[in-house]
């Protein structure tokens, strides 16, 4: 299953390796589509690549980290 998400990250976790996280903890695999970081904050378009379960645990785990997950749709980033 593929899905693609926008990941938000606050000013305090821009220098945190959440992606290396995720897949150590996850076992997902990802790929960047598309990323912007500034000073305040950052944003990264991200596709995940696992099973519904690990995708939806994962999701949970950033929610809790302190990153907004929004879905994308899915012609947005082709």
């Amino acid at each position: 299953m593929h899905e693609r998400y926008y990941l938000s990250y606050p000013r305090t976790l821009i220098r945190e390796p959440i992606l290396y996280h995720l897949v150590k903890k996850f076992d997902l695999i990802f790929n960047i589509r598309g990323a912007s970081v500034s000073e305040e904050m950052g944003l990264v378009a991200v596709e995940f690549e696992g099973t519904h379960e690990q995708i939806e645990r994962a999701l949970g785990w950033l929610r809790q980290s302190g990153v907004t997950v929004e879905p994308i749709e899915k012609n947005v980033i082709e």
